[in-house]
C-alpha cells in the first residue's frame, strides 16, 4: 500500500468516525426534546442529558462500540459514543468484566425511566401498550427491580406494599409537590402517579416502599386483607376485575405472570366441576361444542377463578367484600346446575400433562383459598422465572426466545432462582448472553 492511499484511508477513518459521532450527538439532542428528559436540572431528581462534544483524536474501538450497543439495550436510549459511561463500559469490557459493565446501564436512571418503566407498562393493562400510564403497578415493579439487592422479585406476588413518590426527597430536589391524598389521589384515581410523569421525575431517585396495599371500606382507607402484589394494584384490579366475572383475573394474572394466554394452557381432560352457572352446557344445542371447545378453557380457568370471589372494581376503586360479590354467580339460569361460588377457595387442575412441566409448580400447587395464595403459587413455580426471562429477553434483545432456545430461557431462569429472584441482574444476565445479539 502506497503513502497516498494509506493517507486517504486515514482520512475516510477519521471521516466515519467524525459522522457517528456528530449524528449520536445529534440524536441525543432531538431526544431532549423527548418527556423523559422533561425539566432536567442540576438535581438528581430529574433525568439529566449531558451536552457531549465529538472527541476526533480518540479511536472508536470495539468494545467502545460493544458498549454502545449494551447501553442503548438496557436502557432504550441512544447517547453519544463519547458519552463517559461508555468511556467506563469499555474499559471494563476491556478486562472481560461483561456484568460489571452493565451495571453502568442498570444504575442509570435512564434504564428504570425508559426500559423498566416500559416493559411494566405492557403488563399493567389489557391493552397492553407501552403507552399505559405510570401507576401503582408500573411504580412498584420498577422500585423492586431497583431495591433487588435487598427485595425478592416473588414479592411481586406476594408483597404486602407499593412505591410511590417519597415527598421529602422531591423537596430536597426543588421539585414540585405531588398529589398525596390517600383517598383522592391513590385509593380513586391516579392523579399521584400522574404528577410523576408531569413533572419529569427521575423513577429511580423519587421512589419509596410504602408497606400496606390499602383499599377504601366506609370511605375510610382500609389495609387491604389479602394483598398480592402487582395483582392487587389498583391498576391490575382496574383493567381485569371491572365489570366481567372475574375470570379476566385469572386469565391475565397468567399471561403477564406466567407468559401464558388461555388458549395455550387449556386442557379439555380437566375435570369440569368448577364451572360456573353462566356457561352453557349445549351451546347452539350442541354438547360436543361445549366438551370440544369451552371446556377446554373453562376447567382450568374457573378452578382458579375462585381465588377473586371477593373483590370487584367499581366507583373507581376496588371494592372488596368477605362473601362472594355477586358477579361470581350471574346468569345462574343458563345452567342451573353449575358451580355456585360460596367462598374463594381455588384449585389447580393445570398440575398435570404438559401444563405440569410448563408451570413448574412448587409447594402449594393444587390449590388454596384467596388472592395471597394465588399469587404465593405463582410466584413459586418455575413459570414465573422463565416468564420474567423471557419478558426481559423480548424487551432487551428486541426478539422473543425462539422455541429452539427453550433450553436457553430455563438455564438463565435457574440463575436467575439461584440469585435470590435478583431482577436487576436478569437484565445483566440477559444482555450477556450471545443469544441476545447485543454484545457482539
Amino acid at each position: 500500500m502506497n503513502q497516498s492511499t494509506s493517507s486517504q484511508l486515514d482520512t475516510s477513518k477519521s471521516v466515519a468516525e467524525f459522522v457517528a459521532r456528530l449524528s449520536t450527538v445529534l440524536v441525543i439532542g432531538l431526544n431532549l426534546l423527548n418527556p423523559v428528559f422533561a425539566g432536567a436540572q442540576s438535581t438528581e431528581i430529574f433525568i439529566k442529558a449531558p451536552v457531549v462534544m465529538p472527541d476526533t483524536n480518540s479511536a472508536i474501538s470495539a468494545e467502545r462500540t460493544k458498549a454502545h450497543h449494551l447501553f442503548r439495550a438496557l436502557t432504550g436510549v441512544l447517547i453519544p459514543i463519547d458519552d463517559p459511561r461508555l468511556k467506563q463500559m469499555e474499559v471494563l469490557l476491556k478486562s472481560k468484566r461483561m456484568i460489571d459493565a452493565e451495571k453502568i446501564a442498570t444504575s442509570d436512571p435512564l434504564f428504570y425511566n425508559n426500559r423498566v418503566r416500559d416493559l411494566a407498562r405492557k403488563m399493567s393493562t389489557r391493552a397492553e401498550s407501552v403507552r399505559s400510564p405510570l401507576s401503582d403497578f408500573v411504580a412498584t415493579f420498577v422500585g423492586v427491580v431497583r431495591d433487588s439487592d435487598t427485595t425478592n422479585a416473588k414479592l411481586l406476588l406476594t408483597g404486602n406494599f407499593t412505591y410511590q413518590a417519597d415527598p421529602s426527597v422531591i423537596a430536597s430536589g426543588g421539585g414540585t409537590a405531588v398529589s398525596m391524598d390517600p383517598v383522592k389521589d391513590l385509593i380513586t384515581s391516579n392523579n399521584h402517579y400522574d404528577d410523576i410523569t408531569k413533572n419529569g421525575y427521575s423513577l429511580k431517585a423519587v421512589l419509596k416502599r410504602v408497606d400496606g396495599q390499602q383499599y377504601l371500606s366506609n370511605d375510610v382507607a382500609t389495609a387491604w386483607p389479602d394483598p398480592a402484589g402487582l395483582i392487587t394494584t389498583r391498576a391490575f384490579m382496574m383493567a381485569h376485575a371491572d365489570a366481567g366475572t372475574n375470570r379476566r383475573l385469572v386469565e391475565y394474572a397468567f399471561r403477564q405472570f406466567m407468559c401464558s394466554p388461555i388458549t395455550s394452557w387449556a386442557d379439555g381432560t380437566s375435570p369440569d366441576d368448577r364451572i360456573g352457572r353462566d356457561v352453557d352446557r349445549q351451546p347452539g344445542g350442541s354438547t360436543s361444542k361445549f366438551l370440544t371447545t369451552c371446556k377446554n378453557c373453562h376447567s382450568n380457568l374457573d378452578g382458579f377463578r375462585g381465588a377473586f370471589a371477593n373483590v370487584d372494581f367499581t366507583g373507581n376503586r376496588i371494592t372488596y367484600s368477605t362473601n362472594p360479590v355477586g358477579k361470581m354467580n350471574r346468569n345462574s339460569d343458563v345452567f342451573p346446575d353449575g358451580f355456585v361460588t360460596r367462598d374463594n377457595s381455588f384449585v389447580n387442575y393445570a398440575n398435570v400433562g404438559k401444563n405440569a412441566d410448563a408451570f413448574g409448580w412448587r409447594g402449594a400447587g393444587t390449590g388454596g383459598s384467596g388472592i395471597a395464595k394465588f399469587g404465593e403459587m405463582l410466584a413459586n413455580s418455575r413459570g414465573f422465572s422463565r416468564c420474567m426471562v423471557t419478558r426481559i429477553f423480548t424487551d432487551v434483545c428486541k426478539r422473543a426466545p425462539a422455541s429452539t432456545e427453550d433450553a436457553v430461557v430455563r438455564t438463565m431462569a435457574d440463575q436467575f432462582e439461584s440469585s435470590g429472584y435478583h431482577l436487576r441482574g436478569l437484565f445483566e444476565i440477559v444482555a450477556a448472553r450471545p443469544e441476545c445479539g447485543v454484545n457482539d
